[in-house]
């Protein structure tokens, strides 16, 4: 994981070529090694290291170290994350940036948007980890450039990419709880060609989900498949697009004991994409993309409900260069959800236009980002949000930053369009929720330490809830929350072993009752070391986290707990490795969503196949 660093970073930024922007409009099809290496694309919606938002980048050769084969883990172990769990591999996660819930961080997979547009979230735990090339984690408001859902925070993944000759490469592991996973992949290209293919299945017999449910095992099955292509039409030209699909299956305890309950489920993301380098200072970028979200619930083995959501996209974005200190950002999106269900909602489809500008600059030690944008819903109308960041180098290694955000996340079409049951309706008057954010960060590097600490705030209104109301559940715009928090992160390399650390101290509150939000723990913190000898290496982590409320009132407190995890890997040829890894070392038991299990020690080995 790496965050760039440094005044010559900052001035090197400002002389991107614009080759490099011109190969990723999101998806980095096809700009160099050395930049996707050391540029992000996520933070300011164009390549770039002149980060001033907290950013965490997870590289595959991270994920291939920590051994971790799920996603809500692997973010768990991130700076400002905390997850709650639904019972082990495959069970329902909420994840909790800066202490905005999971509805509050929108996620993209190669700039496609990742979400159910009737939950109004997305489904981490079945996003399978092998198809990962690179994730990148931006903290804080993104609304200003990215539109609904960024309260907390972006997500995007990138599913692994092609590069020059042909490398095939496999992976199978087993372990405990019946656990099996084997993936197979290619990768290869030219100058002008690059593609990937790769297909991945895991299962699990899992473990006993809920405490007071009948004692069965709660299994889980993806399998899942990803393509990639990028073509170079002309030296100004290139094209690409890329695919995704991911089935799963999911058996869960249910309200009957007796009954057999599973869920099935299909997340595919559909992207295509086109860069124009019109001439020396302006970029043409234009996208066009879909994602789907099907879901269905099975009561021994008879369909019970089925919902499919559709989301559609397309971009159209000039990256303009007006000098080596100054670029500009303008672009249009449009999108439309479209729900197809057995239950009978009262809209089914969904616009969103939106025209967005941004402007990154730097002058001397000073650095900014400035942005703006507009979004006109077909379902609550217009919203303007904002974002404003500013960097000043004390040092040449040591800069301040200050930045200001308004964010916003539209209502679910459960929210608005949730038909009367006769237990719950929807709201069509629902508001969308908003959202302000301050933030103060001081960041450095001194011998072999690089070092951050991050103060911010986020206020937000209109938050929906749902409640009873004359004997039905049915939501409305009825709280307000504070979040106040604190980020420190270091990391080193001490006789050869690399070291991270991170904490945060959260204070999440309910400002019309004063009570902690539910779900979130007030303190975090992660440890991971790790070392190589030779063919060699091995690393340990640690995760701790605090208590939480799984109330409002804040009178079911679940303890708070320490993870240990190890890991070893042993290379017996060229391309060759062993791997083997047990999480949760010390066995133990804890909770983070109130009746629902976690799961116990998981011992694993695997053999890797990765050419180089």
């Amino acid at each position: 994981m790496k965050t760039s660093q440094g005044l010559s970073a900052l001035r090197a930024s400002a002389r991107l070529t614009f080759a490099a922007i011109a190969a990723s409009t999101f998806s980095l099809p096809t700009f160099a090694e050395e930049h996707f290496d050391t540029l992000t694309v996520t933070t300011n919606r164009m390549p770039s290291d002149n980060l001033l938002a907290a950013t965490t980048v997870i590289t595959r050769a991270d994920i291939e170290r920590s051994q971790i084969n799920d996603l809500p883990t692997l973010l768990s172990r991130q700076p400002g994350i905390d997850m709650s769990f639904d019972g082990g591999a495959g069970k329902s996660s909420d994840l909790y940036m800066r202490g905005t819930s999971s509805g509050h961080v929108l996620f993209l997979v190669d700039g496609v948007k990742w979400h159910s547009a009737t939950l109004g979230e997305t489904s981490i735990q079945n996003f399978p980890v092998e198809q990962i090339e690179r994730v990148e984690i931006v903290r804080g408001p993104r609304s200003g450039i990215y539109g609904s859902e960024a309260i907390g925070g972006v997500i995007q993944i990138f599913t692994r990419q092609g590069q020059q000759g042909i490398k095939p490469y496999a992976k199978v592991s087993s372990g405990t709880h019946n656990t099996k996973q084997a993936s197979v992949g290619v990768s290869g290209g030219n100058e002008s060609t690059t593609y990937n293919l790769s297909f991945n299945h895991q299962s699990t017999d899992g473990i006993h989900a809920r405490e007071d449910k009948n004692t069965d095992h709660d299994g889980y099955r993806n399998k899942s498949v990803s393509a990639k292509i990028n073509h170079k039409l002309t030296k100004d030209i290139s094209v690409g697009a890329n695919f995704l699909r991911a089935e799963s299956k999911n058996d869960y305890d249910g309200y009957s004991i007796s009954a057999d309950y599973h869920g099935e489920s299909v997340q595919q993301v559909l992207g295509a994409n086109t860069n124009w380098q019109v001439n020396d200072a302006w970029l043409l970028s234009f996208q066009l993309s879909e994602s789907r979200d099907k879901s269905e619930d099975f009561k021994d083995h008879i369909s019970s409900s089925e919902i499919n959501t559709r989301h559609r996209f397309v971009n159209i974005t000039n990256t303009v260069e007006l000098n080596p200190n100054h670029t500009l950002n303008l672009g249009l999106d449009y999108e439309n959800d479209y729900v197809d269900s057995s239950k009978d909602y009262l809209e089914t489809s969904r616009d969103n236009k939106a025209v967005f500008l941004s402007w990154q600059g730097n002058q001397d030690k000073n650095s900014w980002l400035v942005s703006a944008r507009h979004d006109d819903n077909e379902s609550f109308g217009t919203h303007n949000t904002g974002t404003a960041e500013w960097g000043y180098w004390l040092q040449e290694n040591l800069q301040i930053t200050a930045n200001y955000g308004t964010a916003f996340k539209a209502p679910s079409f459960n929210d608005l369009y949730w038909p009367d049951t006769g237990s719950s309706v929807g709201n069509l008057s629902i508001l969308p929720e908003e959202s302000r954010s301050w933030g103060l960060s001081l960041n450095g590097s001194a011998a072999s330490f690089d070092w951050g600490i991050n103060v911010y705030k986020t206020k937000i209104k209109n938050l929906i809830d749902w409640k009873k109301v004359n004997g039905k559940w049915t939501p409305s715009n009825v709280s307000k929350a504070e979040i106040k928090g604190i980020e420190f992160a270091v990391s080193t390399n001490v006789l050869g072993a690399d070291i991270a650390f991170d904490a945060s101290f959260l204070q999440p509150e309910d400002e019309e009752t004063g009570k902690t939000l539910t779900g979130r723990a007030k303190r975090l913190a992660n440890l991971h070391i790790d070392n190589q000898w030779d063919e060699w290496s091995l690393g340990a982590s640690w995760k701790l986290s605090g208590h939480r409320y799984d109330d409002e009132s804040n009178n079911n407190r679940l303890g708070g707990f320490g993870l240990v995890d190890i890991r070893a890997s042993y290379k017996v040829a060229k391309d060759w490795s062993l791997q083997a890894n047990v999480s949760n070392l010390f066995d133990k038991e804890y909770q983070t969503n109130d009746g629902y299990n976690s799961l116990d020690r998981v011992a694993m080995f695997t053999i890797l196949y990765q050419p180089k």
